[in-house]
């Protein structure tokens, strides 16, 4: 488990609900690169939280508040899936990832 934060949740708790929103993602548009990114979360200021994805050397960040960050988690916790909220800022970091990774295996 990661750090516990003062709002009430952990990095952990935040990169599952992340994670959520990638298998939704998923489920819907696939994805395209072999495997499952990393998630690491980082608390850069009091009110927002940095998330990097990261597939072999390839990277894509987001930002969320730190009210999304709890809005977010607690939709997981009470198993509705993922936050509407934040999705859209994770499938688009999660497309950024697969782009740069796809540029590299087709070699341009």
């Amino acid at each position: 488990m990661g750090t516990l934060y003062a709002i009430g949740v952990s990095s952990g708790d935040i990169g599952a609900a992340i994670a959520e929103a990638i298998i939704h993602d998923i489920r819907v548009n696939g994805l395209g690169i072999q495997g499952f990114p990393q998630i690491t979360v980082s608390h850069p200021s009091k009110d927002a939280f940095s998330i990097r994805l990261t597939f072999d050397s390839y990277t894509s960040d987001l930002t969320i508040t730190a009210d999304e960050a709890k809005r977010a988690v607690a939709t997981m916790k009470a198993g509705r899936g993922h936050d509407d909220c934040i999705f859209r800022r994770v499938q688009d970091a999660a497309v950024e990832l697969e782009a740069a990774h796809m540029r590299n295996v087709q070699g341009g």
